[in-house]
């Protein structure tokens, strides 16, 4: 077992694993490839030649001979309720992304919504996304969420990888993980040291034609004994952003400074301590709701991001390596300071800020005939705001406290059937200092159900029952005051024509049930003695009850009757569709399909929903040249026509096809060695379109460069 973020042999003093290019050029030939989570980690805990590793979010890599597996929250059982998808350092180099879910938007059945505005885009998975999709830095929970704002703090290049579990995930990270988990992990020291290098840095400038940015990265890092460290900061910029076409998108421009500064220690072989501190500032003027264009209801602001973050984590293992326990404390704090330069002589200013407390503590412990995992979480998200101005929405303080318990074992019989039951039990409580009677609880149980069959050499099958819940947030239940008024005027003495938010603490916590089959295939040596062919495929249905939606009520100012805007639960939704991947690896060359498609129906009246991807083909084709110093390829994207639309849905979503296409070069030896070289394209064709659901197109042709010096 490995602790903590850092490779296994720096961890626990053994040797080194292998340069970072070696590393990079692994992890292309089989970063797609895709081994059922439990299964590797059944054949990790018994092979003695295994080597473990564990990711800076606490995720486990197994590692033995060329297989590389990014498993789950914990290395001994695995959850067994979603599909995995690992985007490592390698694709992000190549595809260069400007935003997080940038980075997702090859994977079937995850879109990039939000706008063309990258400060403000996340990923929707499997038709959920915001709050429906919890996202977590090194293990940390990200919880802000505040009307339309942005909730992904964080400059890619600052990230060792990005791992994404599809479909709910509650019994084992409790609230929030109805549609899936983001799980992000930062660099650390051990990823950029090379051999017995105990000090290294880079430095690195990115260009881009679209908004013509630029980005300035350093980094320096190092191992002095038992202790690593690395600091790793950022500048960038960018103006306003074109449009597929040409035409330029006013108000999205804007400046971002990032800063990560992490140590480690090993305290002896069996314990180890890992500090991070990561900070985040980014200045801009965009609509108040960033996906749309400026206008009445959506006016210009003047917005700064603060967002910072403490980590800290704490490994121990015992029982001659069959138990790990971890411990993580951790502090997020997200400030949105907004200025209105528009309403009215003075302005106006909102001050929005989330501060998320947690504790988290996880164990893995192999006997009594399984591999268990079982812990805690608490967490405390603490929401303040402040405005001024008339016909605005009232200062909010309030708070919701949530703690979680969890357990779950994988029990193998005959090396050939795995059954994974696991069970989760979290209590939430919440209140706001402005209402009174505020205050609410409510509990939840989470079971989990999987069993997975070996079928034969080249064949697995599996089927995963789960069930997950999102407690309701703060803004859905307390939020009041004026949402948007119409002017200063009234009509037959009925005062300002405005739109009125109406609290409702009430709220049910969503439940969600997915069942889930699949079929992993593996296959070697077809064409050639070293080729391999992998092929998975996926059906599921998830169903939501008590789905909290915003509502407009008496959207036409009926004479008499105010228009008001609540939250409300509404009737149990069904998300249902279906995955297909295909990688084949031989030689220089890989080749990759995948196919995501999603259906999601209000079960009360069998009408389709809004926000669910449209069927998505992307193929991948990427070369080593040159003794595998130069790689070269190109991915396409098919996009059908959003065709299952609300009744009330009057906007067309066609169909589109999206070409990028990448070069990286970076010399394995000679007097070159450390530098690479980079250059992507988005959007080849410069091609117009619109992602269904969403108000804006996006953005058009970027060609980006990228040049890295690694000494």
């Amino acid at each position: 077992m490995n602790f903590g973020d850092s490779a296994y042999g720096v961890a626990l003093g053994s040797s080194y694993q292998g340069t970072s290019n070696t590393r990079g050029m692994f992890m292309g030939h089989i970063k797609s490839l895709r081994i059922h989570p439990l299964t590797a980690a059944v054949l990790a805990l018994s092979a003695s030649t295994a080597v473990a590793q564990e990711d800076t979010s606490g995720q486990p890599v197994i590692q033995f001979g060329e297989v590389l597996v990014a498993a789950d929250r914990n290395p001994a059982a695995k959850e067994k309720d979603e599909s995995i998808v690992v985007v490592e350092r390698t694709q992000l180099e190549e595809q260069q992304p400007e935003s997080i879910a940038q980075a997702l938007k090859y994977e079937p059945n995850i879109e990039v919504v939000g706008g063309p505005r990258y400060s403000n885009q996340s990923p929707n998975i499997r038709g959920l996304s915001e709050t429906r999709v919890l996202q977590t830095i090194d293990g940390a929970r990200q919880n802000f969420n505040s009307g339309h704002r942005g909730t992904y703090q964080l400059d890619p290049e600052l990230l060792k990888q990005v791992e994404v579990k599809k479909g709910p995930a509650s019994s084992l990270w409790g609230s929030g993980a109805i549609g899936g988990v983001v799980a992000m992990s930062t660099k650390s020291a051990s990823d950029l040291l090379s051999g017995d290098d105990t000090f290294g840095g880079y430095v690195k400038e990115e260009l881009g034609t679209n908004g013509n940015s630029n980005e300035t990265t350093v980094a320096a890092y190092g191992l002095s004994g038992d202790f690593d460290y690395l600091v790793n900061a950022s500048v960038s910029e960018n103006d306003n952003v074109e449009i597929g076409g040409g035409e330029e998108l006013t108000d999205s421009a804007g400046e971002n400074t990032a800063l990560l500064a992490r140590g480690g220690l090993k305290i002896s072989d069996n314990q180890r301590l890992d500090i991070s501190f990561r900070y985040n500032n980014r200045d801009e003027a965009v609509p108040s709701n960033p996906n749309a264009n400026v206008g009445t209801s959506s006016p210009l602001v003047e917005r700064d991001i603060t967002d910072q973050n403490v980590t800290a984590n704490y490994w121990v293992q015992a029982l001659e390596g069959k138990h790990t326990s971890r411990f993580t404390v951790y502090r997020n704090d997200t400030q949105f300071e907004e200025f209105r330069p528009t309403q009215g002589e003075d302005g106006q200013n909102d001050n929005t800020e989330v501060t998320t407390t947690g504790i988290a503590i996880n164990n893995a412990t192999e006997g009594f005939g399984a591999q268990w995992v079982y812990g805690l979480d608490w967490y405390q998200d603490d929401v303040t705001t402040v405005r001024d101005g008339d016909n605005r929405p009232e200062n909010m303080n309030a708070d919701t406290d949530v703690m979680g318990v969890y357990a779950q074992a994988a029990f193998t019989f005959g090396e050939i059937f795995t059954l994974t039951p696991g069970v989760r039990y979290d209590r939430f409580e919440a209140k706001s200092q402005q209402l009174e009677d505020s205050a609410r609880d409510d509990s939840a149980v989470s079971p989990s159900l999987a069993a997975e069959i070996k079928a034969t050499e080249w064949l697995s099958l599996s089927a995963s029952y789960a069930t997950a819940f999102r407690a309701p947030g703060v803004e859905e239940m307390y939020t009041q005051g004026t949402h948007f008024a119409y002017g200063d005027f009234s009509f037959m003495g009925l005062g300002f024509l405005a739109n009125t938010f109406i609290p409702n603490p009430d709220l049910e916590a969503e439940e969600a049930k997915n069942v889930e089959l699949r079929a992993d295939m593996a296959f070697s040596g077809l064409a050639t003695s070293e080729d391999q062919l992998t092929v998975s495929t996926a059906v599921f249905r998830n169903k939501v009850d008590n789905f909290i939606e915003q509502v407009v009520i008496n959207p036409h100012f009926m004479l008499g009757f105010p228009m008001n805007t609540t939250y409300l639960n509404v009737d149990k939704a069904e998300l249902k569709g279906f995955e297909l991947g295909v990688n084949y690896l031989v030689s220089d060359l890989e080749l990759g399909m995948n196919y995501g498609q999603t259906e999601g129906k209000d079960l009360s009246d069998d009408s389709y929903l809004s926000n669910i991807p449209a069927d998505k083909v992307v193929l991948d084709v990427g070369h080593y040249f040159l003794q595998r110093d130069l790689k070269a390829g190109f991915r396409t994207a098919f996009i059908s026509a959003q065709e299952q639309l609300p009744e009330e849905e009057t906007r067309e979503f066609g169909k589109y096809n999206l070409t990028d296409a990448y070069v990286t070069w970076e010399p394995a030896t000679g007097s070159l060695n450390g530098l690479k070289l980079g250059l992507a394209v988005d959007n080849l064709t410069d091609e117009e379109y619109r992602v269904a659901f969403q108000e804006l197109y996006m953005p058009g042709r970027n060609i980006k460069l990228s040049a890295s010096y690694r000494f």
